[in-house]
């Protein structure tokens, strides 16, 4: 007997290492990060929750959400967005939900974006084809463009992808537009030509090159913003739909995707990939990967299962070794700080961050303490130093979540 008991205990050890855990979310099929927390919703119903711990813990934040639930949009300077039918809410915290108004009862939000700091949402009609391109001012939606009429493609996503806006659509691979939403072009060529790979169901981008993926399970790579696009990964067979879900960009390098075919990352920015599903049940079809984001500690995933969704996530050291978002620095570009030293007030800027949304500054104090916490606006923010102590101050640029550049200022 004791024998038997030492190898079941190692066993039992190795097994709950390394892998994919569940949580106490077993409900939610949509994901997100924002506010330094983990926000999860059924999609379906008034049951979203938070957590402040990684997703080890979860409590009820829903105020103002509609009975038919909600899917999470975008996070647009410190406000996160989320939508139902054809109902955009938005909230600062992630709690207290508020309404939109302006898009019609004919129309479905499909996805939300934003660029230089205007939100937008994409919809397509109730019944039939085509789809329409809403911006938010204040709290009510003005239509900026729209296109029907039978063979229209239908959105199913739209991002901005370094300065530009991208459409997925079901039929026609991806639209591209260089003026704001005002009108698209089709940006396809290299994209296979049949019915699956038509279908771009997720987007992504570094900041040197565009990811796409298709129904059909491949992921696609542009290094000249969408003129050309060639197959990097492919985790279909061509007889079944296995769609790309979701990209999660941590930095150039480092890339995460959701997919019908569970966990697919890579760590030198496309070029070649791998697959990592201990722990998912695929028996209880926990491959299903619906989201994927990161917390300061943890990758984090909305999947899907037998019985409905589930959260599940693995410490971010495991497939990044040695890296945390709050380390993940890598100078992928240039930033400035002036003046430094500085007594009053110091400005940080990121020119390559001009047409960039969801990005800021993280001021830490010597004692690694995080003392500010800024939004940049047009790649530039301002910092009051009054109430700092003299001393010398790290500062790290995000984009999205993922550092990509860091400095020292100096309060004198």
């Amino acid at each position: 007997m004791k024998k038997l008991l030492l190898p079941a205990l190692l066993f039992n050890a190795i097994a709950a290492f390394g892998q994919w855990q569940n949580t106490t979310n077993n409900t939610a099929q949509d994901v997100t990060y924002a506010f330094s927390k983990l926000f999860a919703s059924t999609t379906s119903n008034t049951d979203i929750q938070a957590s402040s711990d990684n997703g080890a813990t979860w409590t009820t934040s829903n105020t103002g959400v509609p009975a038919s639930g909600l899917n999470f949009g975008t996070l647009s300077g410190s406000t996160l967005y989320g939508y139902k039918n054809n109902t955009v809410f938005s909230s600062t915290t992630g709690n207290n939900w508020t309404s939109t108004s302006g898009i019609g009862a004919s129309d479905v939000v499909k996805s939300m974006t934003s660029l230089t700091g205007t939100v937008y949402a994409a919809t397509s009609p109730v019944s039939g084809n085509g789809y329409k391109i809403f911006t938010l001012n204040g709290t009510t939606w003005s239509l900026k463009s729209s296109v029907s009429g039978t063979g229209t493609p239908i959105v199913t996503v739209l991002r901005n992808l370094n300065g530009n806006l991208f459409a997925a659509t079901t039929n026609t691979g991806v639209l591209k537009s260089t003026n704001g939403g005002t009108s698209f072009s089709n940006s396809s060529t290299g994209i296979p030509n049949n019915n699956g790979d038509k279908y771009v169901s997720a987007l992504g981008a570094t900041g040197s090159a565009l990811f796409l993926g298709t129904s059909g399970g491949k992921i696609m790579r542009s290094t000249d913003n969408g003129a050309n696009w060639s197959q990097v990964y492919n985790i279909g067979d061509g007889m079944f739909q296995a769609f790309i879900n979701d990209f999660y960009i941590l930095s150039a390098n480092n890339i995460l995707v959701a997919t019908d075919s569970g966990f697919v990352y890579s760590t030198n920015g496309g070029t070649s990939w791998n697959r990592n599903n201990v722990g998912l049940n695929f028996m209880n079809f926990e491959n299903y990967m619906k989201r994927v984001t990161v917390s300061s500690t943890h990758i984090v995933a909305a999947v899907l299962t037998m019985s409905g969704g589930k959260i599940v996530r693995r410490p971010l050291g495991e497939i990044f070794p040695g890296m945390s978002v709050n380390e993940n620095a890598f100078a992928l570009i240039e930033s400035k700080v002036y003046p430094n030293p500085a007594n009053t007030s110091v400005t940080i800027e990121a020119e390559e961050l001009m047409f960039e949304d969801n990005c800021s500054v993280k001021v830490i104090d010597a004692l690694g303490r995080e003392v500010g916490n800024y939004t940049l606006e047009f790649g530039k923010t301002s910092i009051d130093l009054s109430s700092y102590s003299n001393g010398i101050y790290s500062f790290s640029v995000l984009n999205n979540k993922a550092v990509v550049s860091t400095g020292k200022l100096v309060k004198n």
